[in-house]
């Protein structure tokens, strides 16, 4: 098994507008629109640079971690190409998944953080464009 990259650095916030228009304005990068899970109970935002602002809705996981901690590093994501395989990996390490996700054609993997020193550790399996197609459909 073998992580092919670091794909993003999600922060948990209290206010995605406010945070995205703060860090665009601080590294001169945009978001993207707000995408919205009411199964999971959260709002997240992506800049092409690899930070990811995420908001909970009242009760959720991200909403209880900035209750409790404040606002900041929520997780951190990378990319694999066998997904089984990864998780088959990081059983044998003794991590364990705690939520299983798959939105269209991106699935993503959580380990909770008391086995990896601290750090909630997400997989990401997701086919990528070709960069000509990536390109094309930039905005």
């Amino acid at each position: 098994m073998k992580i092919e990259r670091l794909d993003r650095i999600a922060l948990g916030v209290r206010d995605l507008d406010e945070t995205a228009a703060f860090f665009e304005g601080l590294l001169g990068i945009r978001f993207d629109a707000p995408l919205s899970d009411d199964k999971l109970g959260m709002e997240a935002r992506y800049s092409r640079e690899g930070l990811e602002l995420v908001a909970g809705h009242p009760g959720s996981v991200v909403d209880k971690f900035t209750s409790s901690r404040g606002e900041g590093v929520f997780c951190v994501v990378f990319k694999v190409s066998d997904m089984d395989a990864a998780v088959r990996h990081f059983r044998e390490k003794g991590l364990e998944p705690v939520n299983d996700v798959t939105f269209g054609a991106l699935r993503e993997v959580a380990f909770h953080p008391a086995r990896a020193h601290g750090l909630q550790i997400v997989l990401a399996a997701y086919p990528d464009p070709h960069p000509a197609t990536a390109a094309a459909l930039a905005d």
